[in-house]
């Protein structure tokens, strides 16, 4: 197949009405521009998660904010779909989030303006969690219309944790609004080789006609900690009009398939689309000739002030950086990280005196290992991971590598990525020659 290539993002920092924690992003294209459907955490204090539109005249953006959001409620609305009823109209389904107040789940659906920016009427019940394999869940709606009936393909169970039992149903109805019939046989897509908890599947057209399923799901042997990983599989109708994904389990990795490997010298004029920070906190970025990192303004002097992450495909990897020590300013460090959020983190960072292995574990900060820096200007850095085992180690030359304290066991437990750090001290600026990533090393 063809490669994918990211092409940029919705979002560099939150909407306005938003504080963070931007969720199951819905792309559809309406009247000739893109929108783009998501859910977030709003500032109002005590609300739960709402849904937002985004739209551009691109899919590419820039997309602009409705400025405000298009459905919050009581017991909180994530996971948006978009879809056209029996007589065209246009609909938005969403999942009601009621198990977060041990209630039941529903899958609601409400009609929508055509520009995508105004909710109509009243909101429907599609379906609510009620077979013994849903549990306490059903979430993540996605339709399709085949040979006269639409198809409702959901995701239901314990999701994105070490008990994770997440899979995919499907239900099927002549109208959009119901009633819905659940396939006698579901879930039909569950764990099998290697994979765990597969779901959210997104159903997009193929040129062959037919139906693709993009899904996430875990590495059975990585676990958590490198967080769910992207699949793609086909969807066939049975001659009894019932559809399946694939063969019902997900497909055995493909070889290389998952490699995020990288190399990178930040020569500009913009930085790698790969690279990602805290949208709740934007760190300077300045690329060409080297990257220039400035940690956010609201984080002051922790280790981590500003953070520039990529994701991971395996638990086996080693990772490098040069930082221009001799640039760093009193207690300034900047450095590279296992990251997984702001509370918890393991990394190696150097300053213009010292040399740290550091960890953040449920948000308390702590150093390892401590020692001194080489002479001259550049510090090698190196991180190498063996699925849950750490070593940190440095170098004035990138030939000769010293060990910094003894191998740790990484405080993350779920979806890791690879960090370049600044921080230490306020408006702290650190300077990276180059950055790169070999994954599947041997121990």
């Amino acid at each position: 197949g063809s490669a994918w290539r990211l092409g940029g993002s919705v979002f560099r920092r939150p909407p306005r009405w938003a504080r963070g924690a931007l969720w199951a992003p819905e792309l559809t294209r309406l009247n000739g521009r893109y929108a783009v459907f998501y859910s977030a955490m709003p500032r109002r204090r005590g609300s739960w998660y709402c849904l937002g539109v985004a739209t551009a005249p691109a899919v590419t953006g820039p997309y602009r904010d409705r400025g405000r959001p298009l459905r919050c409620g009581r017991y909180g609305s994530i996971d948006p779909h978009v879809v056209r009823d029996e007589r065209g109209r246009l609909q938005l389904l969403w999942k009601e989030d009621g198990n977060q107040f041990r209630r039941p789940t529903r899958i609601l659906a409400q009609r929508m303006s055509e520009d995508g920016r105004r909710l109509r009427g009243r909101p429907r019940e599609l379906l609510r969690n009620r077979s013994r394999w849903e549990r306490r869940v059903v979430e993540a709606p996605t339709v399709v219309r085949n040979d006269g009936y639409f198809y409702l393909f959901y995701s239901a169970n314990l999701c994105c944790t070490e008990d994770c039992a997440y899979a995919v149903g499907v239900a099927r109805s002549r109208r959009l609004l119901g009633p819905w019939r659940r396939h006698p046989g579901n879930p039909i897509l569950r764990n099998g080789n290697g994979w765990r908890c597969p779901g959210h599947a997104s159903l997009v057209p193929d040129p062959a006609g037919g139906y693709k399923a993009l899904f996430h799901a875990y590495r059975e042997k990585a676990g958590l900690l490198i967080g769910r990983q992207l699949l793609i599989d086909r969807v066939t109708f049975g001659a009894d009009g019932w559809p399946r994904i694939g063969t019902g389990i997900p497909a055995p990795v493909a070889p290389g398939a998952a490699s995020t490997a990288f190399t990178d010298e930040f020569t500009g004029p913009a930085l790698a689309a790969e690279w990602e920070w805290l949208v709740e906190r934007v760190p300077g970025i300045r690329v060409g000739g080297g990257l220039r990192l400035r940690g956010a303004r609201p984080s002051g002097r922790r280790v981590d002030a500003g953070v520039l992450s990529r994701r991971l495909g395996t638990d086996l990897y080693s990772a490098t950086a040069v930082v221009d020590h001799a640039g760093l300013r009193g207690r300034a460090l900047a450095g590279l990280a296992a990251y997984g959020n702001r509370s918890v983190a393991i990394g190696v960072a150097v300053g213009a005196r010292r040399l740290v292995v550091w960890q953040r574990r449920r948000g308390r900060y702590r150093v390892l290992a401590q020692t001194i820096p080489p002479a001259g200007p550049l510090t090698h850095l190196r991180l190498t991971a063996h699925y849950r085992t750490m070593r940190f180690e440095f170098s004035g030359d990138g030939s000769n590598w010293n060990p910094v304290g003894r191998e740790r066991r990484t405080p993350i437990e779920e979806s890791a990525r690879l960090a370049l750090t600044v921080g230490g001290a306020r408006g702290a600026v650190g300077a990276f020659r180059r950055a790169s990533l070999s994954d599947d090393v041997a121990p």
